[in-house]
């Protein structure tokens, strides 16, 4: 045993360092924390026990400097004794000392290793930090600590990661007493200064490596760099090169990846400076780039920079580079840990190529079933690669394996698990962009009940609110969310998404400054502001068909409409053109009518206003004519409509121009709106013709959803309708002195296919109802049609509609065809 020690001593100086690794801390921890373990006879409990001496001579080999050595003689013990717990037990110390960290993980999950020992939980848990597994990570350290706790290190370990998942807060309380009682040993301090340069105080960071420095007895090269970078940070850039300096040309390779390794977690850090964020990153990846050109491909070095080299183009947002760079390692054979692999099937999701990230996702779910972001990136990469009820499996196993509460033999209270109510959210978010947010919001409720602090789930369920119509609603939802949060983290994007949906423009805006400055290159964030950009940009429609029928009334007609909008003006207000153009042939004679306008529209809060002027060109003399239009929401769930034209050409069939018959009109509208799911809507119309004819109309309907799936809906749809003509049947035009009809209208909403923002919807509507009119009784009425709408790009759209009905006119039936085609522009 002394010889062992005397030799633990001897190699102190010896071990290779990796400068600003997250590891240096952690391993120094347990070279002195865990001698007892790996000196300790194998159990006898088992027959297959490796050899001692072998054993034991492994362990001091690697704390003789040669950890990589050591494990090879390890590994081959394993393949012999694969159930010696002593033997897996060093085997896994020895494993994270020489920084195969999957490899830890793997032996962790073997049954047979001592999973209460504190040491091979520290290893372990040091081995889920370098692998980016933070919660893991935290749980182990947890577990250690309530192990042995009368030892210091777990607690620094557990405030290291605390740091990782930037939980600086809650950090910077567990170092306190730590370093107040601990603050003479070594990694005590530089777990301070790693808190230090966490919260940009650099000036405390300096005086923590000078103390450190004042108590080592050789300053070693990763000391030095530690503090060049420090003073880099405070201006010293020219004093920090000329610190971090090793004359071994090899050495100072792996000090200047270190380096760089240290930048990219600067460039994840400053998340309130996206500009310094962006700095760092771009240093960070130059620095790889340099260690890449002058380190070999079998090199450890070279491994390491180019997977640290994907995580800087990730924090960059260069996800076509970080998609472009790991195909090109894999093309050669290279791998990477898992920790980047993770980057690299979130940037494939990012670049839209979901099929991609599903094998990627799967592999590394298989090998850290506890990570729950993995199971919900292949939830996602499933969903959008269309296999949507397989989306659905796997987001609902993975939050049926979660545990709403965590127990252990050593927590006398359970505590809830986060990573449930993270699972349990994604499942309900994921329903409610299948098309069902009545399901979504049911799951948020049943999550909440159980956490209603939860401020993450009450945001998800004022988005579902506004997702099915309810803007009051989630506004009231979203203010809750916020009152549990910190202040200081407020706000946050989902904030002006609902101020935006709720017509709150200027407010919305305005919330959004300090979101751009603290997340400007969040991809939620990039994602509102592209969907702003369109929904207040410019926008256009384009309507043309024609329609065939050898109907009196009918006739065979081309029509057309188009409207130019301007972008939106003083947050409020929009200027707009108007056209419409219909030309007919009838058994009468030939009819023609059109109409340029220009007008204005009003919207905000939820309240609009509209109004245009203009003229009738198809006239002699062009006649003037105007229109205008208000609604009114009241709450969530009513809404008031009132319009008026001066020259109705909507409702008034082409045949009246053959007389030049035209008409005025006036129409009010009260709709109660549910949800989706469920609408009332009443109408009554008064159109007064040229020729002293005096039309009323009215009319009712009541929209149910019948079926609810993912992608397709079927809503069913009573409806009634009637009019009165003043005048008698003696018109040009169809004029029944009194006719109704009551009936069914079945409708069917598909959504074929999807891709990003592509898509296609196909939409199916038939009604039968029996039609009245006074002096010819009751006939059928029939109607179906159905259209195909593309969503090409996120502005460009295109719609293709065909129709066919058959309508009884004076006891005669007239059926008729009709095809129109459209185009849309920045309308969503």
């Amino acid at each position: 045993m002394q010889k062992l020690l005397r030799s633990m001593g001897r190699q102190a100086d010896k071990k290779q360092i990796r400068l600003c690794d997250t590891r240096s801390i952690s391993v120094r921890i347990a070279i002195m924390a865990l001698i007892p373990l790996l000196v300790a006879s194998a159990s006898a409990a088992d027959l297959a026990i490796a050899p001692t001496g072998a054993r034991e001579s492994a362990v001091i080999q690697a704390r003789s400097g040669d950890p990589k050595g050591a494990l090879v003689v390890l590994k081959e013990l394993i393949g012999r004794f694969p159930n010696d717990p002593r033997l897996l037990a060093d085997a896994t110390i020895v494993a994270n000392w020489a920084g195969e960290d999957a490899y830890v993980l793997a032996l962790y999950s073997r049954a047979e290793t001592p999973k209460n020992e504190d040491g091979v939980i520290e290893a372990v848990a040091r081995s889920a930090r370098n692998q980016h597994m933070y919660s893991l990570a935290s749980d182990l350290f947890t577990r250690a600590e309530r192990l042995a706790p009368d030892r210091w290190q777990p607690r620094l370990g557990h405030a290291m990661v605390l740091l990782d998942q930037r939980k600086d807060k809650e950090a910077a309380i567990l170092m306190k007493p730590l370093f107040e009682t601990n603050g003479s040993e070594p990694d005590v301090m530089r777990g301070q200064a790693y808190l230090c340069e966490r919260q940009q105080n650099f000036a405390c960071s300096i005086a923590m490596y000078q103390k450190l420095a004042a108590t080592t007895p050789a300053k070693s090269a990763e000391l030095r760099c530690q503090m060049a970078q420090a003073l880099s940070q405070l201006g010293g850039n020219t004093l920090a090169q000329e610190m971090c300096d090793a004359p071994d040309p090899a050495a100072k390779v792996r000090l200047i990846a270190g380096i760089g390794a240290e930048r990219v977690r600067w460039s994840e850090w400053n998340d309130n400076d996206p500009q310094k964020q962006e700095a760092d990153g771009e240093r960070a990846l130059a620095i790889f780039e340099g260690v890449i050109s002058s380190s070999k491909s079998e090199d450890p070095i070279w491994k390491q920079a180019q997977s640290d080299r994907l995580e800087a183009l990730y924090n960059l947002g260069r996800m076509q580079d970080v998609v472009q760079s790991w195909e090109n390692l894999n093309r050669v054979g290279a791998t990477v840990p898992d920790y980047a692999l993770a980057k690299v099937a979130t940037a494939y999701l990012q670049v839209r190529r979901p099929e991609k990230a599903i094998p990627l996702y799967r592999t590394l779910a298989e090998r850290s079933p506890e990570d729950g972001s993995l199971w919900s990136g292949l939830a996602y990469a499933e969903f959008e690669s269309e296999h949507i009820q397989r989306a659905f499996q796997t987001i609902d196993q993975a939050f049926r394996n979660a545990p709403a509460w965590l127990q252990s033999e050593n927590l006398k209270t359970p505590q809830p698990n986060p990573f449930h109510a993270s699972i349990g959210m994604q499942a309900a978010e994921l329903r409610t962009f299948a098309d069902m947010p009545a399901d979504g919001q049911r799951r948020l409720q049943n999550l909440l009940a159980m956490a209603p602090a939860n401020s993450s789930l009450g945001r998800a369920l004022a988005t579902t609110f506004d997702a099915r119509g309810w803007p009051l609603r989630a506004l009231k939802q979203e203010q809750l969310a916020n009152s549990f949060d910190q202040e200081d983290d407020l706000p946050v994007i989902e904030d002006a998404q609902i101020l935006e949906s709720a017509g709150r423009l200027k407010e919305a805006d305005a919330t959004l400054i300090p979101i751009l400055k603290r997340d400007g290159r969040n991809q939620s964030v990039t994602k509102f502001l592209t969907a702003r950009g369109i929904e207040r940009g410019w926008q256009a429609s384009v309507l043309s068909g024609y329609e065939r029928s050898n109907g009196q009334y009918l006739g065979n007609m081309f029509h057309s409409q188009a409207y130019l909008y301007s972008p939106i003006l003083g947050y409020r207000w929009r200027a707009y053109l108007h056209g419409v153009g219909d030309s007919g042939e009838f058994a009468a004679g030939s009819a023609y009518r059109s109409r340029a306008a220009a007008g204005i529209t009003y919207n905000y809060n939820r309240q609009s206003l509209w109004g245009e002027v203009g003229a009738d060109t198809a006239a002699p003399g062009w006649i003037p004519i105007g229109a205008a239009g208000a609604q009114f929401r009241l709450g969530d769930q009513w809404r008031l409509g009132a319009e008026g034209d001066w020259d109705n050409v909507t409702d008034v069939q082409l045949i009246a121009r053959l007389k030049d018959v035209r008409a005025r009109s006036g129409r009010g509208t009260l709709e109660w709106r549910q949800s989706e799911s469920r609408s009332v809507q009443a109408a009554y119309t008064k159109l007064l013709y040229s020729d002293g004819n005096r039309r009323s109309e009215v009319s009712a309907l009541w929209e149910q959803r019948a079926l609810t799936r993912p992608r397709v809906q079927i809503n069913l749809t009573p409806q009634l309708w009637a009019s009165q003509n003043s005048a008698d049947q003696n018109r040009a035009y169809f004029n029944p002195t009194h006719d109704a009809s009551v009936g069914m209208n079945t409708g069917i909403n598909w959504t074929t296919w999807r891709h990003y923002d592509r898509r296609l919807l196909q939409q199916f509507n038939f009604l039968a109802t029996p039609y009245w009119q006074e002096h010819y009784g009751f006939m059928g009425a029939f109607s179906t049609d159905y259209a195909q709408r593309w969503a090409l790009t996120r502005r460009l759209g295109l719609i293709g509609k065909f129709a066919w009905n058959s309508h009884p006119y004076d006891g005669v039936r007239s059926p008729y065809l009709d095809v129109t085609f459209g185009l849309t522009w920045g309308e969503q």
